[in-house]
């Protein structure tokens, strides 16, 4: 991961220096700049057929809840597994929008989220297997306004701040993954938009361990969308707790665990 204040004083730099006019231009002008700030002289492969798939709208109706789908073509063994997934939104103010870290531990690299577009801009999500190599899928996505976009700023909404939900989807199947669901509330303040002053306030990181081995890893600002949500999978092939950890960017630190058994779908605390 890039070193906190040296990636955002990466990230404004490139948010000055490229124009998004070129996007009209030239979709994809900005990335050679972008994929050596991220991997500098590392080959990024663009056939990512048989490693992992970007699914996302042609054309946002809403460009500040952008949902995005990483389907993975590959289990995770420890033989072989998708350890990165970095989201790329080139025209973005903030480029590097999520890296995800994954282990064996996820039997599936697939995650939902949604996500802020502030112009028309292609997507991209690179992949890191466990051998090193980088693979890429690309969508070019159309919406404006995502990231200036006012945010709940009500005092429910700041009560509520930091609270997470995290639940269990599906039913246990032997030798399966399952699907869980993560929702944080939180603004994802942005700083952005005209007469805007306040400081930039985002979940900075979430982690999600199940009895006590990493299953997965985001490290994120506001380019994800208001109150975060990630789908992702996990396995369970013994009783155990998943448990969720949030920080923001003003070290506000929150979790959540559920307890669950194979036979059953996972129950919250009491």
């Amino acid at each position: 991961m890039i070193p906190r204040l040296v990636r955002y004083a990466a990230l404004t730099i490139l948010s000055c220096s490229l124009a998004p006019v070129l996007a009209y231009a030239n979709p994809d002008a900005n990335w050679p700049l972008l994929r050596k700030t991220l991997f500098g002289n590392r080959t990024v492969n663009p056939d990512a057929g048989k490693v992992i798939e970007l699914m996302a709208p042609q054309r946002a109706e809403n460009a500040a809840v952008v949902p995005i789908t990483f389907r993975s073509r590959m289990e995770q063994t420890p033989e072989r597994f998708i350890r990165h997934l970095w989201l790329v939104i080139d025209q973005n103010p903030s480029p590097f929008g999520v890296k995800f870290t994954l282990t064996p531990e996820s039997g599936r690299a697939d995650i939902e989220t949604r996500v802020r577009l502030e112009s028309d801009s292609p997507v991209r999500v690179v992949a890191e297997l466990n051998d090193g190599t980088l693979w890429m899928d690309r969508k070019l996505v159309f919406g404006a306004g995502g990231c200036s976009a006012p945010t709940a700023g009500s005092d429910t909404a700041l009560r509520n701040l930091g609270r997470v939900r995290l639940s269990v989807e599906t039913p246990f199947v032997k030798g399966e993954p399952r699907l869980a669901h993560l929702r944080v509330i939180h603004p994802q303040s942005t700083g952005m938009g005209a007469g805007n002053t306040e400081t930039p306030r985002f979940i900075r990181q979430v982690s999600v361990h199940y009895a006590g081995r990493p299953v997965m890893t985001a490290d994120l600002d506001f380019t994800i969308s208001e109150n975060p949500s990630f789908r992702f999978y996990f396995r369970d092939d013994e009783k155990g707790e998943l448990r969720a950890e949030v920080i923001d960017s003003e070290d506000l630190r929150v979790s959540q665990s559920v307890v669950v058994d194979p036979d059953r779908l996972g129950q919250k605390e009491p």
